[in-house]
């Protein structure tokens, strides 16, 4: 491969048709032992060339390999024109991995994806196969440990594996004429953005969240600046929550952003879901609602890879899922770009900014008073496990056997983790969510000033374009 990103004689439609067959794992498997290849309806028939999965991580990821006709049959080359490297998104098995370390841990808070989270295993046990617990270093553990029936493995993120997975294709064919590239859904799509930017390969994904914050910071500025506009493309339903945002539009992905239909409805939609009669905790359930239902109850089914979210035209190339003529690229470069995309104009007047902008300051404030909570359970739960022990210490005398130093060995026994001082609570995870905190607090109202100014431009360009009329 050369040292540039090559971009590959494949469709959308290609793509699309790969990141379906990720999720159908079984007929994967029994291809990759039958080798046999699949066949889509634009002529493009694929290899599973290799499976890798992480239960741990939720980590499934399949390398297809673009077939060749020799004699009127397909056959698998050892230099192919194309391969490809699939992504599984979210899996209802893996939920736990998915959704809590990946999704919610990587996505969300944007944590390091090479972060490495040490697990407890079987000794026979293949590295790929399902950890008993992780690993957090109790006394029981540590007496399973000298059992020696117990490993104990180092694994990191899915993210982190994809990237080093998409790194071992790259280097296998360093020097041919093979274009590699990922794909994939969700989740998935995201994983493929990832491993594509690292390792300077073309990237299409669908319905995938943003994760311009889990690269480094000089690739995020690369990002923001285009530089991988040509190379990487989102395919979004807008009014997928999962692809386009939570609460506010994704500033962008990695590269082009493009819309299945017009988002103006879709925005409009989304600050709907800032109004209850409940305050905030009727807008977060709101959120929580509305995010379950597209992405795991289907209802409604905007996030699927199905005809109804993406439609392609005779060339594979994605169309407009309502009949209007292209697609919207979207090339977001700030949270103001509400015009000049393809010549759209966003229909958002400064009331409903303003509106916003009030329903984000107290989401923003209930966050602040939770942070508080947090910043202060280290002290309560230090004043419990003391007023536990000072209890107890009182009632030594009625026990002849009994020291002080009893105590603190059966508080100890009883701890899960013992790390600096925080017996009963992991340390480390603690200041990881009140540092997630205090960053989502800082881009939140970083976002909610700029509305604010927003709304105030808004304001001055009606009574601009007011006092021009009056002229």
């Amino acid at each position: 491969m050369n040292t540039k990103t090559d971009i590959p004689n494949l469709s959308d439609e290609d793509y699309f048709f790969l990141s379906q067959n990720t999720y159908d794992e079984k007929k994967m498997k029994k291809d990759y032992e039958n080798k046999t290849p699949i066949e889509n309806r634009s002529n493009k028939a694929f290899y599973v060339d290799k499976i890798k999965k992480d239960p741990d991580t939720g980590l499934d990821v399949y390398v297809f390999v673009q077939a060749k006709k020799k004699e009127g049959k397909w056959v698998k080359p050892k230099e192919p024109e194309n391969v490809v490297v699939g992504f599984q998104g979210t899996n209802q098995e893996q939920i736990k991995a998915d959704v809590i370390s990946a999704d919610g841990g990587n996505v969300v808070m944007g944590k390091d994806p090479k972060k490495k989270v040490k697990y407890i295993m079987k000794k026979e046990s293949s590295e790929n196969s399902k950890a008993i617990t992780k690993y957090n270093g109790s006394m029981e553990q540590a007496m399973l440990m000298k059992s020696g029936d117990y490993k104990i493995v180092t694994k990191t993120s899915q993210f982190d594996q994809g990237d080093k997975l998409v790194a071992n294709e790259v280097k296998k064919y360093a020097g041919t004429n093979t274009v590699i590239s990922t794909t994939g859904h969700s989740l998935g799509g995201a994983d493929a953005e990832y491993a594509g930017v690292n390792n300077n390969v073309y990237s299409v994904a669908f319905n995938n969240p943003s994760i311009v914050k889990l690269h480094d910071e000089e690739t995020q500025k690369k990002i923001r600046n285009g530089e991988f506009d040509l190379y990487h493309k989102a395919i979004i339903n807008p009014d997928d929550m999962v692809g386009s945002g939570w609460l506010l539009e994704y500033d962008r992905h990695n590269g082009t952003t493009l819309y299945t239909k017009d988002p103006s409805q879709s925005r409009r939609d989304r600050i709907d879901r800032f109004k209850s009669p409940l305050g905030v905790p009727g807008v977060l359930g709101n959120l929580i609602t509305s995010f379950y239902g597209q992405a795991f109850a289907k209802n409604p089914d905007t996030h699927s890879l199905n005809d109804s979210n993406f439609t392609f035209d005779k060339n594979g190339n994605i169309k407009s899922v309502d009949g209007s003529k292209g697609v919207y690229n979207q090339n977001i470069e700030s949270f103001s770009s509400f015009s000049g995309m393809n010549g759209q104009t966003i229909k958002v007047d400064a009331k409903y900014a303003k509106e916003l902008a009030h329903r984000l300051q107290a989401a923003i404030e209930d966050l602040k008073t939770k942070k508080q909570a947090i910043e202060q359970f280290p002290h309560d739960h230090s004043k419990m496990v003391y007023d536990v022990k000072s209890i107890c210490g009182k009632r030594l005398g009625e026990f002849k056997d009994l020291d002080p130093s009893d105590v603190d060995k059966a508080v100890l026994y009883h701890a899960p983790y013992v790390k600096d001082g925080a017996e009963f609570y992991d340390s480390e995870e603690h200041y990881e969510t009140e540092a997630s905190l205090h960053y989502l607090i800082r881009d939140l109202e970083d976002i909610s000033e700029f509305i604010v100014k927003m709304a105030e431009d808004m304001k001055d360009k009606d009574n601009e374009l007011a006092r021009w009329l009056r002229l």
